[in-house]
Parts: C-alpha cells; structure tokens; sequence
C-alpha cells in the first residue's frame, strides 16, 4: 500500500509519514510552501534536516500554491500525487487529493475543518481584534478555498477529528458523520525524555519553579484561535503578590497578541517575575522541559466561548489537549491547562492540573509551587505513563494503519466491481 501526505501543520505529516515507515508503509510526504510559521517545516522538528537537506521521501515544490489556479509546479505536484493507493492528509489536503483524483482520509488539524463554517468563519474574520492587512488575507483564503474544502470533504473516504469540539458544529451540521471517527494524534514521547540541560538548570536552578508557557499569545478576541493567556498571567499576577514567591514567568514572545500581553504583564507590575523568549524550534521546547521545576503552562480558551459557538448544548466548552500539553507530559512535567474532551480517551482524564478560569489557574499555580521535588516526579511519571497510552505512535499509528488499509480495500473493491461491470 503506497500512502502520499499532505499537511505539515505542526509537522503532523512529517512525523506521520516517519511513523508509517517505521511500520514498513510506503509512505512519502508532499511539501510545499503553503505556510509563512516556520513551525510547519521538517527542520523545525529536527534540526539536522534544511531546505537543501531532505529525506528522499519528502517531495519539496518551493512554490506556495494557489489551487483555483494552479501554477506549473503546483500541477506538476498534483500529477506526481496521483501516484498512490491512498492519501492521509490534513490542511488543503482535501483539495489537492480531489484534483489528483485519489481515495483519501483526512484529520482534521484545526483550521482545515473549521473553514467549510463560511458564515461563522467570515464572522470571525469581521470581528476579530487583528489589523486590516491579517484579515483582508484570511478573507481572501476563506474565499478562495472553502468551496473547494467543502466539496473536497465531501468526498472523502474517512474523515478523523482530533479534536471534539468539532463535531456538533461543523461534522453533525454538514452532513460528514457518516464518514467520520474520532482518533487521536500520534507522538514521538520518547523524543521528551532527555537529560537536564545543564545551561538552563545552572540559569533557573535558584527558582523554586518556572511556570512555562509556549502557546501561542492570542487572547484578545473570541473570534481568534483563542489561547486564554490573559487569564494565566492575571492569576499569575494576584500569585505574585500575595505570595512573593521564589518563581518566575517564562513564555515565548508568539502571536498576535503579544504586545498587548507585554503591556498586560507590566501594567500588572510582574516584569520582574517575567522573562520573555524568541521564538524557538522543538530542541528549544525540549530543553526548557527537561527542568525538574518547570510547570508549563498551555491553554484556556476564552470564558465567552458561547458567543461563537452558540449551537453548542455542553455546559463547557470542549478543549481537548493541544500538543503543547502532549509535549509537556512527555517530559514527565506538570501541565497546568483546560480540558473537557474526555470522550476522546475513552471517557479518562490526563492526569494534569485541570483549569478552565481564573480562580481555577490561581488554585492551581499555588498548588503546583507547593509540590516537593517528589511529589513533582511521581506526577510526571504518571504523566507520562498516560500519555504514551494515548498519544504514543507505536499505539496510535496502528489505528491509522487500519483506517488507511479498510479505504484502500473499498476502493479495490470498487475497481474489482467497475472492471466485472
């Protein structure tokens, strides 16, 4: 079985394709331009890979596609596309697999998904606290591509949702159900377990601990991929003063709410409790969570969450975990975040520290500075444990297998049949 990938959003088809190897698929990944983050190419996930440096299992067409129009070396992409059993993508996978003529799955990353909602998503693109020029540019993808979406999607051989709160406004309300399952995201977790850097550990070792946050800043709008760090830093805040404790804020300087979380934080008097970062790729992630004293810190979502989901019956929002908290419980870290998708995992939940609004954070702030260094260690440890579990590849990636094998297996029924016929 020949799969081709399609979607590197967070580098999710490149360590797909990496995994369905490793499982003796014949998988190989298409890459193009498509993103302006960095954090969607392969050298973000590792280092020893470049532009000029692949694998030659990753076709790489430097050009950023326009599929109403194609260009010739998106065409040519298209063609070489074709050339398998099936496809497993994600982001403008649909459309590309539906030019190319191919059975494919698809797993929902986020955005990808949410964008067949044009009533909705045109809402957001109004209402959102952005500049002109960032929705002018959200506009014009939204109009360009959500037909195509839309009608991709509905030819779809499976569709897989990563994450639950996608399924009563977009999968139930446009007729996908019948092709849709709930699967989860295949991670590397050994990748996590690394040995203290010692540069950071010499650099923070005199912080009782160092609340680490790498999401994305984007807080200001419900209407945004909303992260919720406003209401982390104000709990952290209220933390600050009434305890002077021996901690520190340490989160990277990503999104487009930035500066207003700068002024945020200063208008909070906590700079001197707060340390900004570069952006920084996963060796940088990686190395600050192999402190033993840091706590990271992810997302919240936003407390007016209604307003844009307003079909929703479910008493909280649905927010699952995002792979910042996958990462984090890999390391074996306490992961300070909110979370109701216990559907996903069989009706479990993660062994975290769960927090949905502010008073919740700040509980849950203090608890987490009061842990002994033991009582950290045992939490990781169970972390860990259950995120291998659920996320890890090696018991993942066997459920992506099947779903690919059953797609493949229709379609060569189809062509048995067509062929009799």
């Amino acid at each position: 079985m020949k799969v081709h990938l399609y979607g590197n959003t967070l580098n999710n088809s490149y360590n797909l394709t990496r995994f369905l190897r490793a499982f003796h698929i014949d998988a190989e990944m298409f890459l193009d331009d498509t993103s302006s983050a960095e954090q969607d190419y392969p050298w973000w996930e590792d280092r020893e890979l470049s532009r000029d440096a692949l694998p030659p299992w990753i076709h790489y067409y430097r050009t950023k596609p326009f599929f109403r129009r194609p260009n010739d070396i998106v065409r040519k992409m298209i063609s070489d596309f074709r050339n398998c059993d099936v496809a497993l993508v994600s982001g403008l996978g649909p459309i590309v697999s539906m030019l190319a003529d191919v059975p494919f799955v698809f797993y929902s990353s986020g955005s990808d998904l949410n964008i067949i909602a044009m009533r909705r998503e045109l809402l957001a693109i109004v209402r959102a606290r952005a500049s002109v020029r960032s929705r002018a540019a959200r506009l014009v993808a939204l109009m360009a591509y959500a037909p195509l979406q839309r009608r991709a999607l509905h030819r779809a051989d499976k569709i897989l949702v990563l994450m639950g709160y996608q399924l009563k406004p977009v999968i139930e309300k446009y007729g996908l159900s019948s092709r849709t399952q709930q699967l989860r995201l295949a991670w590397d977790t050994a990748k996590y377990k690394i040995d203290q850097d010692r540069g950071l550990a010499a650099k923070y070792g005199r912080y009782q601990t160092v609340f680490f946050m790498v999401a994305r800043h984007s807080w200001r709008s419900v209407w945004s991929d909303n992260k919720g760090n406003d209401k982390f830093i104000r709990a952290f805040a209220r933390f600050v003063h009434d305890e002077r404790p021996n901690a520190v804020f340490v989160t990277v300087a990503k999104g487009e709410d930035v500066t207003s979380s700068r002024e945020l934080v200063r208008s909070l008097g906590i700079e001197s409790h707060t340390e900004w970062l570069s952006e920084m790729n996963k060796d940088g992630v990686r190395r600050y969570e192999s402190l033993p004293n840091c706590v990271v810190v992810d997302q919240f979502g936003h407390d007016d969450w209604r307003r844009k989901f307003p079909e929703e019956t479910a008493r909280e929002a649905v927010i699952g975990l995002g792979g910042v908290g996958v990462e984090a419980m890999s390391a074996g870290r306490l992961l300070i975040t909110a979370f109701t998708d216990d559907a996903l995992y069989g009706g479990t939940k993660p062994p975290i520290l769960y927090a949905l609004h502010q008073d919740d954070i700040y509980r849950r702030i203090v608890e987490a500075h009061a842990m002994t260094e033991g009582q950290r260690r045992v939490a990781g440890q169970a972390a860990q444990e259950w995120v291998y579990e659920w996320h890890d590849w090696h018991n993942v990636v066997p459920q992506y297998i099947d779903v690919l094998r059953q797609v493949h297996a229709a379609t060569r029924s189809q062509l048995r049949g067509a062929v009799l016929q």
